[in-house]
């Protein structure tokens, strides 16, 4: 049976990734993208009692930005730069792989347990002319994120601009990522200016057009439609979206691109150790398809 609800709902689909159960909502198979984001994970939450945890082994990304938040938990990331640091919650990590980077994602080395962790990560597909260039890795701790606040709502402004606020976070892929809570019987006011942007619900239920959505499932906006949303129980949710992307954009693995060809050498160099590995972790990495 589809999860595909309506035209205008997206509902998440479980995987596994390094040991570890995630809900994986784009790419889906009614809708690849959301303004520039292609790819979006729910991690968690996930508990981890005596054993276990997040354990990406290093791999490859070509013409694409990762941006991982965490809610709790910790995450040690380490890549191809030289960058080696741990993610706590309420930090941002942004990795702009332009025209090739490795990275991998493991638990901390003095884990205790039980160990919680929880978490978005979305790639962002790079604008054309951002697709080949010079891999950069961004590191922002939760006290640099601003925040927004009022009487009903919370936010937390990680990528883009929105109730006047602006991210420290480059952005050139003109996204926006906020993080939201509302309390119930009150409303979501969304920024007007996004032009194609989606809310996936962590907690709580939100009302729109006799619909309701509940944790795991992603609503897609038009904004010309409404930028209100009734909350009927307390939400936790995530905003995203940005410019709509017209070019042609192809998935494969690990690998965005506007151009076949420019995968293909992904590939290729993948498959004959020509990609430069993550400091500090050169022994294991996870084979092509």
């Amino acid at each position: 049976m589809s999860n595909f609800k309506s035209p205008n709902l997206l509902v998440g689909r479980s995987r596994d990734i390094g040991g570890m159960e995630v809900r994986r909502v784009l790419p889906h198979s009614t809708r690849q993208m959301v303004g520039p984001f292609i790819f979006f994970d729910q991690m968690g939450p996930n508990e981890f009692i005596t054993d276990g945890g997040l354990d990406v082994r290093p791999h490859p990304h070509i013409g694409l930005a990762t941006l991982t938040y965490l809610f709790s938990g910790k995450v040690f990331h380490r890549d191809s730069l030289g960058s080696s640091l741990m993610i706590s919650p309420g930090d941002v990590n942004l990795m702009i792989s332009g025209r090739g980077i490795t990275h991998s994602e493991r638990k901390p080395v003095d884990i205790k347990y039980p160990y919680k962790l929880f978490g978005i990560q979305c790639w962002l597909a790079l604008p054309k002319k951002y697709e080949t260039m010079k891999p950069e890795f961004h590191n922002y701790k939760k006290e640099e994120i601003p925040s927004f606040i009022d009487k009903n709502m919370m936010v937390n402004i990680i990528m883009g601009s929105a109730y006047g606020k602006k991210s420290p976070l480059k952005n050139i892929s003109n996204g926006i990522f906020l993080e939201i809570k509302v309390k119930s019987n009150s409303f979501l006011e969304l920024p007007n200016t996004v032009e194609d942007m989606a809310v996936y619900l962590l907690s709580g239920k939100l009302s729109f057009q006799d619909q309701i959505i509940k944790a795991g499932e992603m609503l897609i906006l038009n904004n010309k439609i409404t930028n209100r949303i009734t909350v009927k129980e307390n939400c936790h949710c995530i905003v995203l979206g940005g410019d709509t992307v017209n070019e042609k954009r192809y998935l494969w693995w690990n690998f965005v691109a506007s151009d076949l060809e420019l995968i293909e050498i992904a590939k290729s160099k993948w498959l004959d150790k020509q990609f430069k590995m993550p400091v500090d972790d050169t022994k294991e990495f996870i084979p092509l398809p």
